[in-house]
Order: C-alpha cells, then sequence, then structure tokens
C-alpha cells in the first residue's frame, strides 16, 4: 500500500469512530432527556394520584408543579391575588402547590394563629428559613422558645408605654412633614404620598433601633439610597423566595457582581453592619442608652441576660435582625399609609367626618395634635381601623405545618406535616364576615358591632406571633392622619383605582403606581 492510499485509509478510519462517537454522545443526551420526561411524568403521576394530598381540589398545574406559584409570585401580581378565584371554583380548601393547601374560613385563622393554636401550628421552616434572606430573625424564627426569649427582650419598647416615650421623637418628623407639604403647596408640584410617609416610618425605626435622627424626609433626593435598596429589596423579594441559594451567593461574591443577582442585598447589609458597630463604640465608652435616657432595640441585643435565658447574638443574626425591622418597619406602614390618604382623598364625606372630630381636640404649642390626646378619639379609630383592614400591609401567606394528630377542613383530612396557608386579606374581604367588604365604612366599627368585629381584624395576625410592630404602627397612623388632613386639604393627582391596586410582593403589598396628591391649601 502506498502511502497516499494509508493516509486516506487512516482518514476515512478517523472519521467513522468520529461519527460514531457524535452519534453516540447524540444518544446520550436523546436517553438522558428521555429519563428527564419519565422522571417529570412520574413525579406528576404520583402527585396526581397517590400524594397525600391527592385527594384535595385545586388546579393540575398546582398540584404537579411548583410552576403556578412561581409565574403569579415573580412574573404576575402575586399568588395571593389568585386565591379568590381557585376559592370560588373549588371551595373554601385548594392545593396551591403539591405540598401546600390554602384554606378559606375565617374560623381556621384563630384555631391556627391564636396563642393556643400557635404551640401547635408552627410556622413551616422550609418558608421562613429562607425567605428574603433573614432567617435569623424574629419575625422569621420558626422555633417558639426561642423566639419567645428573643421578642421579650425588646417587647417593652413596642409597648403601648413605649410608643408614649417614643412619640415626642414622631412628632418631630410629623413637623418636617408639614413643612414639605407646605413647600409642595406653594410651589404647586404633586407629592408622592408613599415618599413622605416613608421619611416618618424609616425615622421612626431608625429612632427605635439606633436612636439615629435619619433625615430621609428632608431629603431633596426623590428615590435617596435607602429607598431606593429597599424598594429593590422588596421587589426582588419573590425572587429570593423562589431561589433563596441567590442570598447566600451574593455574601461570598464580588459586590459589583452581587448587585445584579439580588439589588440592594449585600450593600444594605455592609451598612448595617456600619450601624451595629456605632453602638458597640457607645457601648465601649459605658453609654448604654440613647441620648434622652431609653435604650434602643440593638442596645439591648447587645446586651442580653443570661439569668432571663438570652443570648449573645452573632454578628449575621444581628445583622439579620436589623435588615428585617427597616424593612417591616419601613414598607408596610408606609403602604398603608398612603393607600390610606387614597382611601381618604376618595371618600371626602367620611374625611369631613373625622376632621370633625379632630376640631374638638387642642393643638400643642407647636400646632400638632398629640397622640396621648387622638388615640381614644372614636371616629378617626374606626378610620385608620377600616384603612388597614382595605389596605392589609402583608395580604400574603404566613404558612404553618399540621400538628402530629393532623386536622380535618371542610370534610378533606390533612396528614401531619402538610403546609397549609390562610391569608389575611381574604379574611378582611369575607362577605359572611364583612358586610360590603370591598367599600370604604368606617362605621362599621363603630358601637358594639365594631366590638364584635374585632375579631375579624388581622392585620396584624393573632397570638404570641402577632406583629411586633402594631403599637409603631398606630403611632405612626394616629399622627400622620390627625396633622397632615388636620392641616392641608388634598387631592388625588393621576391616581385611580387602577393605579392604586395592590400588588402582592410577599412579605409586603405595594400599589401598581405611586399614590400621588396636590396639596391644595393650608386648612
Amino acid at each position: 500500500m502506498d502511502t497516499a492510499t494509508g493516509q486516506a485509509t487512516y482518514l476515512t478510519e478517523i472519521g467513522r469512530q468520529s461519527a460514531l462517537q457524535s452519534i453516540s454522545f447524540a444518544q446520550s443526551i436523546g436517553v438522558a432527556v428521555g429519563l428527564f420526561i419519565l422522571y417529570l411524568s412520574a413525579l406528576a403521576i404520583h402527585r396526581t394520584y397517590f400524594h397525600p394530598l391527592s385527594h384535595i381540589p385545586g388546579p393540575w398545574l398546582a398540584k404537579v408543579s411548583y410552576w403556578a406559584e412561581f409565574y403569579h409570585d415573580c412574573l404576575a401580581e402575586g399568588y395571593v391575588k389568585v386565591y379568590p378565584k381557585l376559592h370560588a371554583k373549588y371551595g373554601p380548601i385548594v392545593r396551591v402547590t403539591p405540598t401546600r393547601v390554602h384554606i378559606n374560613d375565617p374560623e381556621y385563622f384563630h384555631e391556627i394563629y391564636s396563642i393556643s393554636g400557635a404551640s401547635k401550628y408552627l410556622k413551616d421552616p422550609e418558608f421562613f428559613s429562607t425567605s428574603g434572606g433573614i432567617k435569623h430573625s424574629v419575625i422569621m424564627l420558626t422555633d417558639p422558645e426561642i423566639h419567645r426569649v428573643r421578642r421579650k427582650t425588646i417587647q417593652y419598647l413596642f409597648s403601648p408605654k413605649g410608643m408614649e416615650e417614643l412619640s415626642p421623637r414622631v412628632e418631630e418628623v410629623i413637623k418636617k412633614g408639614l413643612e414639605k407639604l407646605r413647600l409642595s403647596f406653594e410651589e404647586k408640584q404633586p407629592i408622592d404620598m408613599n415618599r413622605i410617609f416613608k421619611g416618618v416610618t424609616v425615622d421612626t425605626i431608625m429612632r427605635l433601633m439606633f436612636d439615629k435622627a435619619f433625615g430621609l424626609i428632608d431629603s431633596p433626593e426623590e428615590e435617596p439610597e435607602f429607598v431606593r435598596t429597599m424598594r429593590m429589596f422588596a421587589e426582588n423579594f419573590p425572587w429570593q423566595k423562589h431561589f433563596p441559594i441567590v442570598n447566600t451567593i451574593s455574601l461570598i461574591i464580588p459586590q459589583s457582581w452581587a448587585e445584579y443577582m439580588v439589588p440592594g442585598y449585600a450593600r444594605f447589609r455592609k451598612q448595617c453592619g456600619v450601624w451595629l458597630d456605632e453602638v458597640k463604640e457607645r457601648h465601649k465608652q459605658g453609654i448604654y442608652t440613647a441620648e434622652d435616657g431609653r435604650a434602643t432595640v440593638f442596645d439591648l441585643f447587645l446586651r442580653p441576660d443570661p439569668d432571663k435565658g438570652q443570648l449573645e447574638l452573632s454578628r449575621d443574626v444581628l445583622i439579620d435582625e436589623t435588615f428585617a425591622f427597616c424593612f417591616a418597619g419601613t414598607d408596610t406602614t408606609s403602604y398603608a399609609l398612603s393607600m390610606g390618604s387614597y382611601y381618604l382623598m376618595s371618600n371626602p364625606s367620611k374625611l369631613q367626618k373625622m376632621r370633625d372630630e379632630l376640631s374638638t381636640v387642642p393643638t400643642n404649642e407647636d400646632g400638632l395634635l398629640q397622640y396621648k390626646d387622638i388615640r381614644n378619639l372614636p371616629y378617626l379609630s374606626a378610620t385608620i381601623k377600616e384603612i388597614l383592614r382595605l389596605a392589609c400591609p402583608v395580604p400574603g401567606i404566613t404558612p404553618r405545618v399540621v400538628p402530629e394528630q393532623g386536622m380535618t377542613v371542610a370534610g378533606h383530612y390533612l396528614p401531619k406535616g402538610t403546609i397549609i396557608s390562610l391569608s389575611m386579606r381574604m379574611v378582611h374581604f369575607n362577605d359572611t364576615v364583612y358586610e360590603k367588604p370591598y367599600e370604604f365604612i368606617p362605621e362599621r366599627w363603630l358601637g358594639e358591632s365594631g366590638k364584635e368585629l374585632d375579631k375579624w381584624f388581622v392585620t396584624f395576625s393573632k397570638g404570641p406571633r402577632m406583629c411586633l410592630g402594631l403599637n409603631m404602627t398606630y403611632l405612626e397612623t394616629y399622627l400622620c392622619f390627625a396633622n397632615f388632613f388636620n392641616k392641608f386639604d388634598f387631592k388625588l393627582y393621576k391616581t385611580d383605582e387602577n393605579t392604586a391596586m395592590w400588588i402582592d410582593m410577599v412579605a409586603a403589598a405595594k400599589s401598581r403606581q405611586p399614590i400621588r396628591a396636590m396639596v391644595t391649601g393650608p386648612r
């Protein structure tokens, strides 16, 4: 055989082997894809027909996958917005994911979230330990005893008495807010109600945590760094719920990369660490309280009392607490306040009733209505409660785990370990509890009938896991509504029912567009 023929034979053989390898690789891919499809099919069949929850009614896609939950949470306006339609079709109990059922029966809210129920129906560890990257915070803790001790450490600060002590600080911010409204009137410029209310809520929580006068309400920026960071975190919360690993990754990669994965998360955690270090430095100097003699949240967290079962908290835990308090203490209340302003401006007769009642209360030397003088006003209280019912700041789910003995709902048995949820917003819009639930009717809370409705007012949940900041929310809402609407007239600006429609962000709600208004004059 000559050289040319040998080379040709060699090349032919190489080509044949390469082709065989290509076919083999393609076949391997085909087999892998086929096996994966077979696995998904088997999983779907199991979840549909053989799963312990297979007897629970619900849409097929929700039974076999988490795609429906992901789509509505991350790509639409929130899965919880779909629940009313699902319950209308399938009844009081619906399987909304392969492992979770949602219940639309207000009676079960008290069974599950009450003082007696909370010790049996524990928080779902998967949801609360992965959502938002703040799993160590008191809000997210799933162990009842650890939660009890941590909460008790700071409970006094959030008590009615604690709010009385904090009130003068909040009144300082209210005065600045009134000045902001005056300038808006003089300049004939619309004002973002959420922005001005966030100025109040941010300063309040920063005072409570670190005794810092944050000065957000004074900022000339339309969206200061703090507001932008918290907004980005809130908007990404649904993605963090479904892909919690991104939070962990974002803390170990360069911050410039992390900003693309979880905008604001790594940067804000770093800032939280700076604030903590400032408190530690103050403690090194022997100063353990704020300037007015009050201890702050982190004064107490940084000086645990072992005799009361309090443990020293790691830096990561303290940063989680800072992050959680900043978010829970600002976005939720500012949303409720901005939506409250929308309801008041949309219902002038109700607003006038509130103003008539406020006119009977004297102001202080600064012209402000003080919390101690207005917190028991019947119509103002009814108005605020109705606002918090309609503008439920956390409309979504707070999943719990069915205990050892199981439970039966609407004739359907749920075995131990089943994840169950109820929506506070759905309780508030249940027409068997509230007459004309979609209408703004403060009068429903007056008199004996109003006292009976208190059982179904669940904005702050119920039981030992009830919102720690409820008294702070009341302090802020009373002072804001009473003073802002007592001093100025408003009208909505490019805001209607559609733009004010709520969107669920898992940890909080927001409106589709900012609630904007024109200040039409002083009163």
